[in-house]
């Protein structure tokens, strides 16, 4: 993850003709910046559509992915969400749209991309999802999907007490309830990364009735995950839990400020 949680994919593909039906659909928070108040599933009515896929398990490995977004699910206390990422190599012919479903024993669901490429995953119950895939719409090889672990958490909601729940939790997943072959798809959680466009934070908090202000320096070797090529660099710092200030110390930051994951990268 140069820091973000990037996820390989790879697995075996198939053709055939899928008609997506209205389901009732587990849906996880769908931006960082806007997630749901309980990023347990919620289920959404579908309208019936039907289109022309084809089932490509080299997409993502559905069945562990879909183990590790339950256990997000059941133990993750609604801090985190799994975003996934479909970049093409080259571009998209004019007027391609983009499609996917996922496919299982008893159906097929389909999948929301926004325009940016972004999307999440249903969560399945295991069974189920141990024989499920993706289908697509577009030839195979022409493009990748990435996988990136995302913090629900909001910027103007975050205070080091928030902070030392999300190391906790996430040291927990991963130690403690991930099983041995899923580690190596959940990175090793190192603190919650700060960036903006301008490095004007603080943690803000009342100590013996006077208000605190704390000014947090940007670090050149914090990089943004998010960045896009061609714009301007977005400056970045950490906060990792072990910090003496209070819990109820608070973030003050510019508007345009994103929350990320801090870790090594899922190999």
């Amino acid at each position: 993850m140069n820091h973000t949680s990037a996820i390989p994919l790879s697995r075996r593909s198939a053709a055939l003709l899928i008609t997506l039906s209205a389901l009732a659909l587990q849906v996880q928070a769908q931006a960082q910046t806007t997630p749901p108040a309980d990023a347990a599933s919620t289920p959404v009515q579908l309208e019936t559509v039907s289109m022309t896929l084809q089932r490509d398990g080299s997409l993502i490995p559905y069945g562990k992915m879909n183990e590790i977004l339950s256990l997000m699910q059941k133990y993750g206390e609604a801090q985190f969400y799994m975003e996934f990422k479909l970049s093409f190599k080259e571009a998209k012919p004019a007027g391609f749209a983009p499609k996917l479903a996922l496919y299982h024993n008893e159906g097929s669901v389909p999948i929301t991309i926004a325009t940016d490429g972004t999307f999440t995953l249903p969560v399945l119950p295991l069974e189920l999802g141990k024989d499920a895939d993706l289908a697509r719409n577009w030839k195979r090889g022409s493009a990748s999907i990435q996988g990136s672990l995302r913090i629900s958490t909001r910027a103007e909601q975050l205070t080091m007490g928030q902070v030392r729940r999300i190391t906790r939790l996430a040291h927990k997943l991963r130690s403690d309830l991930l099983p041995w072959y899923l580690k190596p798809m959940f990175p090793q959680f190192e603190g919650v990364r700060i960036c903006s466009s301008k490095p004007a934070w603080e943690l803000e908090w009342r100590e013996r009735g006077q208000l605190v202000g704390l000014p947090l320096s940007a670090d050149p070797k914090d990089k943004d995950p998010d960045a896009v090529a061609g714009e301007p660099p977005r400056s970045c710092t950490s906060l990792n839990g072990q910090e003496s200030w209070p819990d109820e110390a608070r973030l003050i930051a510019p508007a345009d400020t994103r929350l990320s994951v801090k870790g090594l990268s899922i190999k």
